[in-house]
Formats: C-alpha cells, sequence, structure tokens
C-alpha cells in the first residue's frame, strides 16, 4: 500500500502501431505473461491501485482502458492518460520496457514528491529517460496546447516544466526497449530470476 500523502496512479503507453515489431508489443509473451499484464503487475506490486492503460485497442480485467482518438505518439497517449487518473500524479511508462525494476519505481516515485517535480525522469549512465517518469495531472493544459500545435514531442512538454532526473547505477539491460524481433529475442534470452520483475 502507497502513503497517501505519496499515492500515485500510473499510465502505460500502449498506443504504439508497433511497425518495427510487425505484430502488437502488448500481446507479446515474456515470463509466461503478456508485456501488458507484466507492467500491470510490476505497478501493482509497487502499491498502485489506480492504473490506466492508454490507446491499448483490447479490454483488459486488470486495467482501465483508455483510448486514444487522436494518436499523437506518447504526447497524447500521456494526455489521455493525466485525464482519468485519480491521483495528482501518475507513473508513467511504455509497455516496451518490461525489465525495469519495481525498486527503481518506487525511488522515482519519492524523487518525485521530495522535489515537488511536474516531471521526475528515470535516468541512467547519463541518459534521463523521457517516458520512463512521474508526470503530474497539472500538465494537462500545457500537453493540449502542444497537441494542438504541429509539433507534439514530449521534449517540448519537458522544456516548459519543472523537471529534474533521479540517475540510478541499475544495469542497462534493465532499460531494454522492445522494438523489434531482435530486442524480444535479447528479452527471452534474458534469465531472471525472482523478484526483479
Amino acid at each position: 500500500m502507497q502513503d497517501n500523502k505519496k499515492k500515485v496512479s500510473a499510465i502505460i503507453l500502449s498506443g504504439g502501431l508497433s511497425k518495427r515489431m510487425g505484430e502488437d508489443k502488448c500481446e507479446l509473451i515474456f515470463n509466461g505473461n503478456t508485456l501488458i499484464n507484466n507492467q500491470i503487475i510490476k505497478m501493482k506490486n509497487v502499491g498502485i491501485e489506480d492504473i490506466i492503460l492508454s490507446g491499448y485497442r483490447k479490454e483488459n480485467d486488470l486495467a482501465k482502458v483508455v483510448h486514444d482518438d487522436i494518436m499523437k505518439g506518447p504526447l497524447s497517449g500521456l494526455y489521455y492518460g493525466l485525464n482519468e487518473i485519480k491521483n495528482d500524479r501518475a507513473v508513467v511508462l511504455s509497455v516496451d520496457v518490461p525489465l525495469i525494476k519495481e525498486d527503481s519505481i518506487k525511488k522515482l516515485i519519492e524523487f518525485s514528491f521530495d522535489k515537488d517535480l511536474d516531471v521526475a525522469c528515470l535516468g541512467h549512465n547519463e541518459k534521463s529517460e523521457q517516458l520512463i517518469g512521474v508526470f503530474k495531472k497539472s500538465l494537462i493544459d500545457k500537453i493540449k496546447n502542444i497537441l494542438d500545435g504541429d509539433k507534439y514531442s514530449v521534449m517540448k512538454l519537458l522544456d516548459n516544466a519543472k523537471v529534474d532526473t533521479l540517475y540510478v547505477d541499475d544495469d542497462e539491460i534493465y532499460f531494454l526497449n522492445v522494438n523489434n524481433k531482435n530486442d524480444y529475442n535479447k528479452l527471452l534470452e534474458m534469465n531472471f530470476i525472482g523478484g526483479v520483475l
């Protein structure tokens, strides 16, 4: 259970077209479960109860599905997700980063509240991951303004928000982004034991 003063929701970005993969990444199997359900379970393990699947194209018994009606990349997925969350902040991550450590997510939540950030990103090896973070619901209007324009990048949002990055020393493999068959094969070759997921 979460501390009520530091309660967050979760948004799992799951509306990508998976062109490089050739099939829906959400439904790929890893550790006996689909990637989408692995992420839901991870969020529940962290103690998050309010979980939104933004852009997911099927029904899901474990979380609330929200459709992305404008399909302007991750930013519109973030917009529709933030509109549905019950708390003031949400952990945001995409369906295709299945190895992110639960402990790192917990640290990121603490970091977000301690610094009172609009966006707290998770970082590693001097690289900040824009779409693994904790985002405030109050960003909705800023996101809408960007989506109404012709350039709708997450970077544009971050340039106009209070942002910082929590750098963790997790091994690079934990940030594996499953974009194509080679990435998926690499994921399947991993022999993760107890508690990592």
